[in-house]
């Protein structure tokens, strides 16, 4: 990723994250986990499909730490160094609120199986 605080208009930025989240919070995108469901992990990387973005979070004991990367439907991929070399990493910019509504949403999400699940 660029040293630079601005993320290239190739990346999916932190604001675009946070600006998902907030759709999937008022119920107008899905929030699907792939592979494994948010309960299924205690501590690590969850991925799930959230409206047409793929979204990884790290659960860190069962609580909402921080979204580790996301792969927007055209290509664009975003991480959280990048995110947080430029002051943006998406879940510092929720609110409480919405944080613990999006925390809800991602323990109740339904679990599609993939290929790689076992």
């Amino acid at each position: 990723m660029s040293d630079s605080p601005q993320s290239p208009a190739n990346e999916v930025t932190g604001p675009e994250v946070v600006e998902l989240f907030r759709k999937a919070v008022r119920r107008e995108v899905k929030i699907v986990a792939l592979g494994a469901s948010w309960n299924d992990v205690y501590a690590g990387d969850v991925r799930f499909r959230i409206g047409d973005y793929t979204v990884v979070i790290f659960n860190d004991c069962a609580e909402l730490d921080y979204v580790d990367s996301a792969t927007a439907p055209d290509g664009r991929e975003g991480d959280f160094d990048a995110w947080q070399n430029a002051g943006a990493e998406p879940v510092s910019l929720l609110t409480e609120l919405e944080y613990q509504q999006l925390e809800n949403l991602l323990e109740r999400a339904p679990v599609e199986k993939t290929a790689n699940s076992q």
